[in-house]
């Protein structure tokens, strides 16, 4: 395929599973499933590609000999996709409550572009930003599926940004801190190393624990996030050196962990 008909789509393939898994959860847990969530999807779909070919424009914008056409292109499609599909659900179903949530979810991608443009996307902020972005999906499929916008609606959103603020302090001390370390000899030392990754899940596991205890989700959710919390241990514990580093299986594990989640 020539690259100037080539769609620009998410290189991450963890970014894959952090859109489609909160529309799944969102979508099962919803008390009925109608045909229109499909119509969702596809418009969560569109939006989802829609930050790429834009995050691209903004690396590009001070390029005097850059291609921007293809992008601009392919970001006017992934836009109109989902903007035909969103308005469809909204006058043809009455799904009024999705412009609010549509609104937050452009305000996310605006802030994380704003970021692009300073370089920051990749910071923590601007990591936890994009991820409770996508987890909008869950309450926007919930609502589509047949559920309302409310408290389950909220807890479903929170839930799922939870979790997958996870993989940001993972990932960072995985790739970017522990390669760039030698291995301490104590296991305390290691652990202290990955002080901010494990101080994150032990909070997340603590709220939804509270959340139980308030009657606000189901008693069995904790479980759900005790094997990412094993999975923070392990990795603080076994260390990780610039020669075993291996991008694609660290991928691997988080798209493993995802779907057991969402099971």
């Amino acid at each position: 395929m020539s690259a100037r008909f080539k769609p620009p789509l998410p290189k991450e393939h963890g970014s894959w599973a952090m859109w489609s898994v909160p529309l799944i959860i969102g979508t099962f847990v919803a008390p009925a499933v109608e045909p229109r969530v499909i119509v969702l999807w596809l418009a969560s779909l569109a939006l989802f590609l829609l930050r790429t070919p834009l995050a691209l424009l903004v690396k590009m914008r001070k390029r005097p000999t850059a291609d921007r056409a293809n992008l601009l292109s392919w970001s006017i499609g992934y836009g109109a996709i989902a903007a035909l599909g969103g308005l469809w659900l909204i006058a043809a179903h009455r799904l009024f409550s999705l412009v609010p949530i549509g609104l937050i979810g452009v305000l996310l991608i605006a802030l994380n572009l704003w970021l692009v443009a300073r370089k920051q996307e990749m910071s923590a902020a601007g990591e936890l930003i994009g991820i409770f972005g996508l987890a909008l999906g869950a309450p926007l499929a919930y609502y589509a599926a047949g559920g309302a916008l409310n408290v389950t609606a909220l807890w479903l959103w929170i839930v799922n940004g939870l979790y997958f603020g996870g993989t940001v302090f993972y990932i960072k001390l995985k790739v970017r801190q522990q390669p760039r370390w030698p291995a301490p000899d104590r296991l305390s030392e290691r652990l202290v190393k990955a002080r901010a990754c494990l101080t994150y899940q032990a909070v997340v596991l603590t709220i939804v624990i509270a959340l139980v205890a308030l009657d606000h989700v189901p008693a069995l959710l904790p479980l759900a996030f005790v094997p990412v919390t094993l999975k923070a241990l392990y990795g603080a514990a076994r260390w990780q050196d610039k020669k075993t580093l291996s991008l694609p299986r660290l991928g691997v594990i988080e798209i493993v962990h995802s779907i057991a989640f969402a099971i």
